[in-house]
C-alpha cells in the first residue's frame, strides 16, 4: 500500500504546499497526481490526511460540495481544511473566465451540524468552521502587507462580517476570503 504524506495540496499548479502531495490537472504543475477533482472517487485513501489546502480551486470545480465530500473521505477525523477562494465581491472573480462562483464568510455553514439540525443539509459530510478570515494569506505562498488604510478597513470587515456582507462587500472589496474548518467524523 502506498504511503502519502499527511499533508494533501487539491489544485497545487506550480507551487505545492513543502512536503505536500499534491493534485492537479494541469500538465505543467507540481502534482503528484494529475487528476479532475470533479472525477469522483479520487484515487486516494479514505482518512489518509491530516491537513488540507485548497488555494484558488473550489472557484473552478463543477460540485463545490461533491469535492467537500471526497475532502472528508480521504482526511482522518479532526483533520484540518484551508481553503483560500475569491471573495463574492472581489474583481479577481470575474476577471478569470474559468470562475464559476465566490464565496462569503457563510459558504461553509452548510457542512456544519447546528445548520443541518436547523434548517436543511446538502451533505453528510461534515466540517466545524473554526476561524473565516478576509484577505489572509500564509507567508510561504504570498506576502501580503496592506497599507494602513486597508489594514483599518480589513480590521473592521473581519470584526463584522455579516454587516459587512450585507452593507459594504461593494463599497469595500476584499479580494480573497480564508476558511479554516475541521472535519467531523
Amino acid at each position: 500500500m502506498k504511503r502519502y504524506p499527511e499533508v494533501l495540496h487539491l489544485g497545487c499548479g506550480k507551487k505545492k504546499v513543502p512536503g505536500a502531495f499534491g493534485v492537479d490537472l494541469g500538465e505543467h504543475t507540481a502534482a503528484d497526481l494529475r487528476w479532475d477533482l470533479d472525477r469522483r472517487p479520487w484515487p486516494l485513501p479514505d482518512d489518509a490526511f491530516t491537513l488540507v489546502y485548497m488555494i484558488s480551486v473550489l472557484e473552478h470545480v463543477d460540485d463545490v460540495v461533491a469535492v467537500m465530500e471526497e475532502t472528508h473521505r480521504v482526511c482522518r477525523a479532526g483533520a484540518e481544511v484551508r481553503i483560500f477562494a475569491p471573495f463574492a465581491s472581489s474583481h479577481h472573480l470575474w476577471t478569470d473566465p474559468t470562475h464559476r462562483r465566490g464565496f462569503t464568510s457563510n459558504s461553509f455553514k452548510y457542512f456544519t451540524d447546528d445548520f443541518a439540525a436547523e434548517a436543511f443539509e446538502y451533505s453528510p459530510a461534515r466540517y466545524a468552521v473554526e476561524d473565516v478570515r478576509y484577505n489572509h494569506y500564509e507567508d510561504w505562498m504570498w506576502v501580503y502587507r496592506p497599507g494602513w488604510l486597508d489594514r483599518w478597513l480589513l480590521r473592521l470587515a473581519n470584526r463584522h462580517k455579516a454587516l459587512y456582507e450585507k452593507r459594504f462587500m461593494y463599497w469595500y472589496p476584499v479580494q480573497t476570503i480564508y476558511f479554516r474548518l475541521r472535519v467531523v467524523k
